[in-house]
């Protein structure tokens, strides 16, 4: 039973949409006797529900995106968008983009990352009409054509919709070369200048972490840790625990404060016991992959998922470990959800805003030496 009028489902921000709805609700209150019941909060949720997106942009981007629509994820739509046509043809995404038609002919960026732009500019309003969301995600791997010089087009046409955009992007190994490495370090660049929140994940630290896994092997490494990370923020937005963290609290954590674009998280899971909780709990906090300073933190979200016998105890042991890792002055805030399917497990999932990437910081800054010596 619909009690709210159907032109609400629009494609405009959160705010605007819940808006639209308080100036009816006076005309509502006198004219519908049913006013705030279940039926009309249950079409003011459908309303107001949070809108994500995540688009995989280039090869690996695509990639990715691919993968989250194999686990099923819920309470997010994807796109792709690419200029290689066959690769495009073969992903999996809810809705899918070919940008650069005349540019490419469907052929790829020929790793160019101006064509790449280019190509993205030539289907600016495509692109911006297919993003209609309150958050988007991108994803791309930086160092080639396409998602190196799409990415920050469709960052930038994100947020002229007035949407948060949060970048996860991976920086290519030291051996793939020099180029590649100069074309990363333009292509975050210019997506830092548009993104809210932006986690990178340098494909070197898995050199430090993993050194004898296989090249092939360590690519979907990194995919998976990326697909993870997507998955689990996307999950906290939409999902009610026991004790709630709420789109508020996330949008504090994704806010952009200074030129740099700060990002952080961690992702680990225990087997319950409490020694191997306090180690995981570190682990999350002190992410290897990313090399952040958790002493920068000033703001941080702390997900805690287990089945129903997650003790009071654990829960106490996981915050104070954090809490004892970050500044005391930082605002920290927890939630809890049952996941029935995690079994005897514990997944900790940790959020922070303030720490700033090197290879971000380096390429806003345009310190090329710097960002060579990151690499090395």
């Amino acid at each position: 039973m619909k009690l709210l009028p159907n032109m609400l489902q629009i494609n405009s921000s959160v705010r605007s949409r819940f808006k639209q709805v308080a100036q009816m609700n006076n005309q509502m209150r006198y004219t519908n006797g049913k006013y705030d019941n279940d039926d009309y909060l249950s079409d003011l949720l459908d309303v107001i529900k949070i809108r994500s997106k995540i688009v995989g942009v280039g090869g690996a981007g695509n990639n990715t995106v691919s993968r989250l629509q194999e686990i099923d994820l819920e309470g997010a739509k994807t796109l792709n968008v690419n200029t290689d046509a066959h690769d495009l043809y073969y992903s999996n995404s809810d809705n899918k983009i070919l940008i650069g038609k005349e540019t490419c002919n469907g052929l790829g960026s020929g790793n160019s990352p101006f064509i790449g732009a280019e190509a993205a500019e030539e289907d600016m309003k495509r692109l911006r009409n297919g993003l209609k969301s309150d958050i988007v995600f991108i994803t791309c791997g930086l160092g080639g054509g396409t998602g190196t010089g799409a990415a920050p087009i469709i960052a930038r046409e994100a947020k002229k919709n007035g949407s948060i955009v949060v970048s996860f992007c991976s920086i290519p190994f030291s051996s793939e070369g020099n180029e590649r490495r100069s074309r990363a370090q333009i292509g975050l660049n210019q997506l830092a200048n548009f993104s809210d929140t932006m986690i990178t994940f340098p494909n070197n630290n898995l050199v430090k972490i993993i050194p004898k896994v296989p090249l092939i092997t360590g690519f979907k490494i990194m995919d998976e840790i990326i697909i993870r990370s997507i998955r689990e923020v996307v999950s906290l937005i939409n999902s009610c625990g026991l004790i709630n963290i709420d789109f508020a609290d996330v949008k504090k954590i994704f806010e952009k404060t200074s030129k740099y674009p700060s990002g952080f998280i961690g992702i680990t899971e225990s087997l319950g016991d409490k020694s191997d909780v306090i180690t995981k709990s570190k682990l999350a906090i002190h992410n290897p992959l990313l090399e952040l300073d958790a002493n920068k933190i000033d703001k941080c979200l702390v997900s805690i998922s287990g089945n129903h016998h997650l003790t009071l105890s654990i829960m106490d042991s996981i915050v104070s470990t954090i809490s004892n890792e970050i500044p005391s002055n930082a605002q920290l805030k927890v939630g809890n959800a049952v996941d029935p399917k995690l079994g005897s497990k514990i997944r900790i999932m940790v959020l922070g805003r303030g720490p700033v990437s090197p290879y971000v910081r380096a390429a806003i800054d345009d310190d090329e030496d710097l960002f060579m010596k990151l690499m090395s």
